[in-house]
Protein backbone atom coordinates (compact mmCIF):
# COMPACT_ATOMS: atom_id res chain seq x y z
CA UNK A 1 0.00 0.00 0.00
CA UNK A 2 1.38 3.63 -1.02
CA UNK A 3 2.87 5.42 2.22
CA UNK A 4 2.07 8.81 1.47
CA UNK A 5 4.03 9.97 4.96
CA UNK A 6 6.82 8.81 3.37
CA UNK A 7 5.76 10.34 0.01
CA UNK A 8 5.74 13.79 1.49
CA UNK A 9 9.43 13.38 3.62
CA UNK A 10 11.07 12.26 0.29
CA UNK A 11 9.76 15.26 -1.61
CA UNK A 12 11.40 17.03 1.05
CA UNK A 13 14.51 15.14 1.51
CA UNK A 14 15.39 14.11 -2.41
CA UNK A 15 18.20 16.32 -3.81
CA UNK A 16 16.64 19.27 -6.07
CA UNK A 17 15.00 18.30 -9.08
CA UNK A 18 11.80 19.20 -10.69
CA UNK A 19 8.91 17.85 -8.81
CA UNK A 20 7.64 15.43 -11.05
CA UNK A 21 11.05 13.68 -10.67
CA UNK A 22 11.40 14.02 -6.97
CA UNK A 23 7.29 12.12 -7.33
CA UNK A 24 8.64 9.41 -9.19
CA UNK A 25 11.74 8.89 -7.07
CA UNK A 26 9.60 8.66 -4.20
CA UNK A 27 7.07 6.08 -5.57
CA UNK A 28 10.18 4.11 -7.34
CA UNK A 29 11.82 4.32 -3.68
CA UNK A 30 8.86 2.59 -2.15
CA UNK A 31 8.59 -0.05 -4.99
CA UNK A 32 12.28 -1.01 -4.61
CA UNK A 33 11.91 -1.15 -0.16
CA UNK A 34 9.16 -3.37 -0.93
CA UNK A 35 6.17 -0.93 0.33
CA UNK A 36 4.12 -1.47 -2.97
CA UNK A 37 4.69 -4.87 -4.39
CA UNK A 38 4.02 -5.97 -8.20
CA UNK A 39 0.00 -6.17 -8.77
CA UNK A 40 -0.59 -3.26 -5.84
CA UNK A 41 -2.79 -0.40 -7.38
CA UNK A 42 -1.65 3.58 -7.01
CA UNK A 43 -3.80 6.19 -5.13
CA UNK A 44 -5.98 7.97 -7.77
CA UNK A 45 -4.63 11.07 -9.28
CA UNK A 46 -7.31 12.97 -6.99
CA UNK A 47 -6.21 11.80 -4.04
CA UNK A 48 -2.30 12.40 -4.33
CA UNK A 49 -3.13 15.49 -5.61
CA UNK A 50 -5.03 16.32 -2.70
CA UNK A 51 -2.96 14.56 0.03
CA UNK A 52 0.46 15.66 -1.60
CA UNK A 53 -0.52 19.35 -2.72
CA UNK A 54 0.73 18.33 -6.31
CA UNK A 55 -0.93 19.21 -9.43
CA UNK A 56 -2.24 16.78 -11.58
CA UNK A 57 0.44 17.19 -14.29
CA UNK A 58 2.71 16.68 -12.26
CA UNK A 59 1.40 13.26 -11.15
CA UNK A 60 0.82 12.33 -14.69
CA UNK A 61 4.36 13.50 -15.60
CA UNK A 62 5.48 10.64 -12.83
CA UNK A 63 3.32 7.87 -13.95
CA UNK A 64 4.16 8.25 -17.47
CA UNK A 65 7.84 8.18 -16.27
CA UNK A 66 7.03 5.23 -14.25
CA UNK A 67 5.43 3.38 -16.95
CA UNK A 68 7.72 4.20 -19.81
CA UNK A 69 10.14 2.39 -17.49
CA UNK A 70 8.08 -0.48 -16.84
CA UNK A 71 7.28 -0.60 -13.19
CA UNK A 72 3.19 0.92 -13.79
CA UNK A 73 0.84 -0.08 -15.90
CA UNK A 74 -2.47 2.18 -16.16
CA UNK A 75 -5.74 -0.10 -17.00
CA UNK A 76 -8.96 2.33 -18.07
CA UNK A 77 -11.84 2.40 -15.92
CA UNK A 78 -9.50 0.44 -13.30
CA UNK A 79 -6.60 2.49 -12.54
CA UNK A 80 -2.86 2.25 -11.80
CA UNK A 81 -0.89 -0.57 -11.08
CA UNK A 82 2.71 -1.85 -9.88
CA UNK A 83 3.88 -3.97 -12.91
CA UNK A 84 7.12 -6.72 -12.00
CA UNK A 85 10.19 -5.65 -12.80
CA UNK A 86 11.67 -6.14 -16.07
CA UNK A 87 14.65 -8.12 -16.80
CA UNK A 88 17.60 -5.82 -16.28
CA UNK A 89 19.44 -6.96 -19.57
CA UNK A 90 16.27 -5.22 -21.70
CA UNK A 91 17.59 -2.04 -20.50
CA UNK A 92 21.41 -1.35 -20.51
CA UNK A 93 23.06 2.00 -19.62
CA UNK A 94 26.72 2.49 -20.16
CA UNK A 95 29.70 3.42 -18.40
CA UNK A 96 33.12 4.69 -19.90
CA UNK A 97 35.30 5.76 -18.09
CA UNK A 98 39.90 6.20 -18.77
CA UNK A 99 41.98 2.80 -18.85
CA UNK A 100 45.08 4.79 -18.13
CA UNK A 101 43.85 6.47 -14.87
CA UNK A 102 41.40 3.23 -13.85
CA UNK A 103 44.01 2.33 -10.89
CA UNK A 104 43.13 5.82 -9.49
CA UNK A 105 39.51 6.02 -8.42
CA UNK A 106 37.10 4.51 -10.65
CA UNK A 107 36.84 1.08 -9.37
CA UNK A 108 35.43 2.61 -6.68
CA UNK A 109 33.33 4.99 -8.67
CA UNK A 110 32.29 2.08 -10.79
CA UNK A 111 30.89 0.15 -8.35
CA UNK A 112 28.58 2.73 -6.73
CA UNK A 113 27.48 3.48 -10.09
CA UNK A 114 26.67 0.00 -10.95
CA UNK A 115 24.79 -0.47 -7.87
CA UNK A 116 22.83 2.60 -7.90
CA UNK A 117 21.54 1.56 -11.87
CA UNK A 118 21.35 -1.92 -10.93
CA UNK A 119 18.68 -0.78 -7.96
CA UNK A 120 16.72 1.27 -10.50
CA UNK A 121 16.11 -1.82 -12.32
CA UNK A 122 18.98 -1.27 -15.22
CA UNK A 123 21.80 -3.04 -16.58
CA UNK A 124 25.30 -1.58 -16.63
CA UNK A 125 27.43 -2.63 -19.28
CA UNK A 126 30.96 -1.19 -19.18
CA UNK A 127 34.44 0.16 -21.06
CA UNK A 128 37.48 1.95 -21.00
CA UNK A 129 39.12 4.44 -23.46
CA UNK A 130 42.54 5.05 -23.66
CA UNK A 131 42.50 8.54 -23.11
CA UNK A 132 41.46 9.64 -26.63
CA UNK A 133 38.46 10.61 -28.58
CA UNK A 134 39.11 8.38 -31.30
CA UNK A 135 38.71 5.38 -29.01
CA UNK A 136 35.58 6.38 -26.63
CA UNK A 137 34.00 6.97 -30.41
CA UNK A 138 34.57 3.30 -30.94
CA UNK A 139 33.15 2.38 -27.79
CA UNK A 140 29.78 4.07 -28.79
CA UNK A 141 29.40 2.33 -31.75
CA UNK A 142 29.93 -0.86 -29.68
CA UNK A 143 27.39 0.07 -27.09
CA UNK A 144 24.92 1.76 -29.42
CA UNK A 145 24.94 -2.37 -30.75
CA UNK A 146 23.99 -3.68 -27.81
CA UNK A 147 21.18 -1.11 -27.22
CA UNK A 148 21.99 0.67 -23.88
CA UNK A 149 19.49 3.38 -23.49
CA UNK A 150 22.16 5.54 -21.26
CA UNK A 151 25.74 6.54 -21.30
CA UNK A 152 28.03 7.84 -18.60
CA UNK A 153 31.48 9.03 -19.96
CA UNK A 154 34.81 10.33 -18.75
CA UNK A 155 35.42 12.86 -20.94
CA UNK A 156 39.31 11.71 -22.82
CA UNK A 157 42.05 13.84 -22.50
CA UNK A 158 43.03 13.93 -26.44
CA UNK A 159 41.12 14.63 -29.15
CA UNK A 160 37.52 15.75 -30.15
CA UNK A 161 34.24 14.62 -28.32
CA UNK A 162 32.44 16.49 -30.96
CA UNK A 163 32.29 13.48 -32.75
CA UNK A 164 30.97 11.02 -30.26
CA UNK A 165 28.65 13.56 -28.76
CA UNK A 166 26.80 14.63 -32.40
CA UNK A 167 26.36 10.69 -32.71
CA UNK A 168 24.94 10.06 -29.13
CA UNK A 169 22.49 12.93 -29.64
CA UNK A 170 21.24 12.21 -33.05
CA UNK A 171 20.10 9.03 -31.53
CA UNK A 172 18.74 10.85 -28.35
CA UNK A 173 20.27 8.55 -25.56
CA UNK A 174 21.15 11.16 -22.43
CA UNK A 175 24.60 11.17 -21.45
CA UNK A 176 26.67 12.93 -18.76
CA UNK A 177 30.35 13.08 -17.82
CA UNK A 178 31.60 11.58 -14.98
CA UNK A 179 34.98 11.99 -13.43
CA UNK A 180 36.00 14.76 -14.49
CA UNK A 181 34.63 18.18 -16.37
CA UNK A 182 34.76 19.17 -20.01
CA UNK A 183 34.99 22.92 -20.28
CA UNK A 184 32.58 24.82 -22.59
CA UNK A 185 30.64 21.65 -23.07
CA UNK A 186 26.93 22.20 -21.86
CA UNK A 187 26.17 18.65 -20.75
CA UNK A 188 25.43 17.33 -17.01
CA UNK A 189 28.81 16.71 -15.29
CA UNK A 190 29.66 14.66 -11.94
CA UNK A 191 33.32 15.47 -10.25
CA UNK A 192 35.38 16.28 -7.64
CA UNK A 193 35.93 20.24 -6.62
CA UNK A 194 39.49 19.92 -8.57
CA UNK A 195 40.41 23.78 -8.08
CA UNK A 196 39.34 23.57 -4.30
CA UNK A 197 41.86 20.30 -3.83
CA UNK A 198 44.27 22.98 -5.04
CA UNK A 199 43.60 25.56 -3.16
CA UNK A 200 43.53 23.25 0.14
CA UNK A 201 46.63 21.73 -0.55
CA UNK A 202 48.42 25.07 -1.60
CA UNK A 203 46.69 26.71 1.98
CA UNK A 204 47.88 24.13 3.90
CA UNK A 205 51.65 24.16 3.41
CA UNK A 206 51.38 28.33 3.29
CA UNK A 207 49.89 27.80 6.74
CA UNK A 208 52.60 25.63 7.80
CA UNK A 209 54.91 28.18 6.98
CA UNK A 210 56.37 27.35 3.65
CA UNK A 211 56.84 30.15 0.93
CA UNK A 212 58.72 28.10 -2.29
CA UNK A 213 56.23 26.26 -2.71
CA UNK A 214 55.96 24.09 -6.39
CA UNK A 215 53.25 22.79 -8.09
CA UNK A 216 54.01 19.22 -9.87
CA UNK A 217 51.40 18.13 -12.33
CA UNK A 218 49.51 18.81 -15.90
CA UNK A 219 47.93 21.01 -17.96
CA UNK A 220 46.41 19.68 -20.59
CA UNK A 221 42.88 18.63 -19.50
CA UNK A 222 40.50 19.96 -16.75
CA UNK A 223 41.72 18.30 -13.89
CA UNK A 224 44.82 19.07 -14.29
CA UNK A 225 44.07 22.47 -14.95
CA UNK A 226 41.85 22.85 -12.25
CA UNK A 227 43.73 21.81 -9.38
CA UNK A 228 46.20 24.20 -11.33
CA UNK A 229 44.25 27.13 -11.25
CA UNK A 230 43.32 26.34 -6.92
CA UNK A 231 47.10 26.36 -6.19
CA UNK A 232 47.60 29.77 -8.15
CA UNK A 233 44.89 31.31 -6.34
CA UNK A 234 45.89 30.10 -2.66
CA UNK A 235 49.89 31.62 -4.04
CA UNK A 236 48.67 34.72 -5.06
CA UNK A 237 46.72 35.40 -2.39
CA UNK A 238 49.41 35.57 -0.27
CA UNK A 239 51.68 37.39 -2.73
CA UNK A 240 54.06 34.60 -3.39
CA UNK A 241 55.30 33.38 -6.80
CA UNK A 242 53.83 30.61 -8.55
CA UNK A 243 56.36 27.70 -9.72
CA UNK A 244 54.65 24.97 -12.12
CA UNK A 245 56.78 22.44 -12.88
CA UNK A 246 54.65 20.70 -15.99
CA UNK A 247 55.11 17.03 -16.66
CA UNK A 248 55.06 16.94 -20.47
CA UNK A 249 52.59 14.09 -22.05
CA UNK A 250 51.48 13.61 -25.33
CA UNK A 251 48.55 11.26 -26.53
CA UNK A 252 51.33 8.62 -27.72
CA UNK A 253 52.98 8.85 -23.95
CA UNK A 254 50.08 7.25 -22.97
CA UNK A 255 50.01 3.31 -22.98
CA UNK A 256 47.42 0.93 -23.92
CA UNK A 257 48.14 -1.59 -21.32
CA UNK A 258 50.17 -1.15 -18.19
CA UNK A 259 50.00 0.84 -15.05
CA UNK A 260 49.76 4.54 -14.45
CA UNK A 261 53.41 4.63 -13.01
CA UNK A 262 54.94 4.07 -16.80
CA UNK A 263 53.73 7.31 -18.22
CA UNK A 264 52.95 9.43 -14.78
CA UNK A 265 55.74 8.58 -11.99
CA UNK A 266 59.00 8.14 -14.06
CA UNK A 267 58.60 11.66 -15.45
CA UNK A 268 58.33 12.83 -12.57
CA UNK A 269 61.11 10.98 -11.03
CA UNK A 270 63.24 12.26 -13.70
CA UNK A 271 61.78 16.06 -13.79
CA UNK A 272 62.62 16.68 -9.91
CA UNK A 273 66.22 14.70 -10.22
CA UNK A 274 67.43 16.71 -12.86
CA UNK A 275 65.87 20.06 -11.54
CA UNK A 276 67.79 18.81 -8.00
CA UNK A 277 70.96 17.95 -9.44
CA UNK A 278 71.06 21.11 -11.16
CA UNK A 279 72.07 22.80 -8.27
CA UNK A 280 69.40 25.71 -8.34
CA UNK A 281 69.39 28.16 -5.51
CA UNK A 282 65.79 28.26 -5.80
CA UNK A 283 65.11 24.45 -4.76
CA UNK A 284 61.37 24.48 -2.58
CA UNK A 285 60.21 23.43 0.74
CA UNK A 286 57.31 21.96 -0.35
CA UNK A 287 55.55 20.42 -3.35
CA UNK A 288 51.81 19.94 -4.09
CA UNK A 289 52.04 16.96 -6.44
CA UNK A 290 49.15 16.31 -8.92
CA UNK A 291 48.30 12.78 -7.55
CA UNK A 292 49.50 10.15 -5.53
CA UNK A 293 51.41 8.62 -8.52
CA UNK A 294 53.46 11.74 -9.42
CA UNK A 295 54.53 12.15 -5.54
CA UNK A 296 56.11 8.30 -6.06
CA UNK A 297 58.20 9.43 -8.73
CA UNK A 298 59.22 12.23 -6.93
CA UNK A 299 59.68 11.02 -3.45
CA UNK A 300 61.63 7.92 -5.31
CA UNK A 301 64.15 10.75 -6.85
CA UNK A 302 64.30 11.85 -3.15
CA UNK A 303 65.45 9.38 -1.92
CA UNK A 304 68.15 8.98 -4.31
CA UNK A 305 69.25 12.51 -4.03
CA UNK A 306 69.16 11.87 -0.09
CA UNK A 307 66.53 14.39 -0.14
CA UNK A 308 64.42 13.91 3.45
CA UNK A 309 60.84 14.49 3.34
CA UNK A 310 59.74 16.42 5.44
CA UNK A 311 62.46 17.62 7.21
CA UNK A 312 63.81 19.24 3.78
CA UNK A 313 61.10 18.81 1.55
CA UNK A 314 57.34 18.52 2.32
CA UNK A 315 54.77 17.10 -0.28
CA UNK A 316 50.84 16.97 -0.57
CA UNK A 317 49.19 14.55 -2.80
CA UNK A 318 46.00 14.05 -4.38
CA UNK A 319 43.97 10.16 -4.15
CA UNK A 320 44.71 8.51 -0.90
CA UNK A 321 45.92 5.51 -3.24
CA UNK A 322 45.79 2.24 -0.40
CA UNK A 323 49.77 2.10 -0.80
CA UNK A 324 50.27 5.75 0.32
CA UNK A 325 49.47 4.80 3.86
CA UNK A 326 52.39 2.26 3.78
CA UNK A 327 55.43 4.10 2.65
CA UNK A 328 57.84 4.99 5.23
CA UNK A 329 57.07 8.55 5.09
CA UNK A 330 53.11 8.19 4.66
CA UNK A 331 51.71 10.84 2.19
CA UNK A 332 48.94 13.58 3.37
CA UNK A 333 46.58 13.62 0.40
CA UNK A 334 43.09 14.12 -0.70
CA UNK A 335 40.96 11.15 -0.72
CA UNK A 336 38.61 11.66 -3.81
CA UNK A 337 34.78 11.35 -3.41
CA UNK A 338 34.71 8.02 -6.07
CA UNK A 339 31.53 6.87 -4.52
CA UNK A 340 29.87 9.92 -4.24
CA UNK A 341 30.57 10.45 -7.58
CA UNK A 342 29.23 7.01 -9.00
CA UNK A 343 26.13 7.78 -7.17
CA UNK A 344 24.84 11.40 -7.85
CA UNK A 345 26.23 10.24 -11.53
CA UNK A 346 23.73 7.40 -11.97
CA UNK A 347 21.22 9.56 -10.12
CA UNK A 348 21.45 12.50 -12.40
CA UNK A 349 21.61 10.41 -15.67
CA UNK A 350 18.36 8.22 -14.43
CA UNK A 351 16.25 11.75 -13.78
CA UNK A 352 17.42 12.06 -17.56
CA UNK A 353 16.11 8.90 -18.96
CA UNK A 354 13.08 9.49 -16.73
CA UNK A 355 11.91 12.61 -18.94
CA UNK A 356 13.94 15.53 -16.68
CA UNK A 357 14.52 18.90 -19.18
CA UNK A 358 16.61 21.04 -16.53
CA UNK A 359 19.31 22.97 -17.74
CA UNK A 360 22.30 21.11 -17.41
CA UNK A 361 24.53 20.60 -14.09
CA UNK A 362 27.61 21.20 -13.08
CA UNK A 363 28.05 18.82 -9.59
CA UNK A 364 31.53 19.32 -8.09
CA UNK A 365 31.58 16.93 -4.49
CA UNK A 366 34.29 18.18 -2.32
CA UNK A 367 37.90 16.36 -1.60
CA UNK A 368 38.98 15.08 1.78
CA UNK A 369 42.04 16.15 3.43
CA UNK A 370 44.01 13.05 4.90
CA UNK A 371 47.21 14.38 6.66
CA UNK A 372 49.74 12.04 7.29
CA UNK A 373 53.76 12.71 8.05
CA UNK A 374 54.69 14.39 4.42
CA UNK A 375 54.03 17.60 5.21
CA UNK A 376 55.51 19.77 8.21
CA UNK A 377 56.62 23.06 9.08
CA UNK A 378 59.97 24.04 6.76
CA UNK A 379 63.38 23.55 8.99
CA UNK A 380 65.54 24.32 6.08
CA UNK A 381 65.31 28.42 4.71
Amino acid sequence: MFDFEQAKRDLVQLPPAATHVKLRQAIQAQISAGTLHPGDPLPSEREIKERLNLSRTTIRQAFAALTSAGLLKSVPSKGTFVMEPRAASSALIGLVVSGPNFHFFYPQLADAFSRCVRKAGYGLVMGLHNDSADSLLELADQFVAQNVVALAVTPPRFGKISPFLQKIGQLGLPCIFIGRRSPGISLDSVSTNNEEVGYSATRHLIELGHRRIFHLGFSDYSTGLDRLAGYNRAMREEGLEPHVVEIPMREQDVPRTGTPTEHVAEPAYKIVKEFWQGGSTETPTAIFCFNDITAMGAYRAFRELNVRVPDDVSIISVDDLPTVQHFEVPFSTFALPSEEIGCQGAQLLLQRLEGDTAPARTILLPAQFVERDSASVPRTS
